[in-house]
């Protein structure tokens, strides 16, 4: 652009000594020489003034957005629905479970089982085995107050713990646990099976070591209990069918 501006002003000063008249109109060579330098000077102003294209910078390519992936729903657990407890069924008597006292306990010797029931509720239910139906080794009916705590004893050639005193019979009859005999240190318990099945006994009211264990720490000292009729026949029919027991 400084060539371009030099350029004009010698084009400019050629003009105006022209028209000053500095330089003498009747000399031609001189008025040719000068006008002739004005039109190189014209012309190279004209070449020089046009604009040279301006190089269009070539575009820069737009990144193409990447797509952001939508967040997967994670689906909620289904929460299992919890199992609803089966209503507990009270379970019912055809005797008098004897609500009017604080403690009551039943022996009843068809099912081989004894009740215990406070004010007229079952708290636990024990198989037990008692007398065999003979004439001298059945368990008599009968109802009174549990007597006095008489612990482990030895009886026909067997040992029984936990015993408690009921009444006197042929001999004293007892609630006590199975008998068992001792073997390398070790109780071993005879007739197990007759729990909750059969009568088994000299008389006595035989309870597993759990329940007789059970039974001690109870403190049933005074307790009401009352022990149904044997049901010597329906036994003797039972065990004549089973001669192994």
């Amino acid at each position: 652009m400084r060539r371009a501006e030099v350029l004009i002003a010698i084009l400019l000063l050629a003009l105006t000594a022209v028209a000053m008249g500095r330089v003498p109109i009747g000399e031609p060579a001189v008025t040719a020489e000068v006008t002739a330098t004005a039109t190189a000077a014209a012309a190279e102003v004209a070449e020089t003034a046009t604009a040279r294209p301006t190089q269009t910078p070539a575009a820069t390519a737009t990144p193409t957005p990447t797509a952001t992936p939508s967040p997967t729903a994670t689906l909620a657990p289904t929460a299992t629905p919890s199992a609803t407890a089966a209503p507990t069924e009270t379970p019912t008597f055809a005797f008098d479970t004897r609500p009017d006292l604080d403690r009551y306990m039943y022996v009843d010797q068809m099912a081989q089982r004894m009740y215990v029931f406070e004010r007229g509720e079952l708290i636990r239910d024990m198989p037990c085995s008692t007398g065999l139906p003979d004439d001298t080794t059945y368990t008599e009916a009968w109802e009174g107050p549990v007597g006095r705590y008489y612990g482990t004893f030895y009886s026909f050639g067997v040992w029984a713990d936990e015993a408690w005193y009921l009444y006197q019979s042929l001999g004293g009859i007892l609630v006590h646990s199975l008998p068992y005999l001792w073997h390398n240190g070790y109780k071993v318990y005879l007739e197990a099976d007759a729990l909750g099945t059969r009568p088994a006994s000299h008389g006595c009211i035989r309870l597993a070591p759990e329940d007789a264990a059970w039974f001690t720490a109870y403190n049933p000292q005074g307790v009401l209990m009352t022990i149904t009729d044997p049901y010597r026949e329906h036994w003797r029919a039972v065990l004549s069918e089973s001669p192994g027991q």
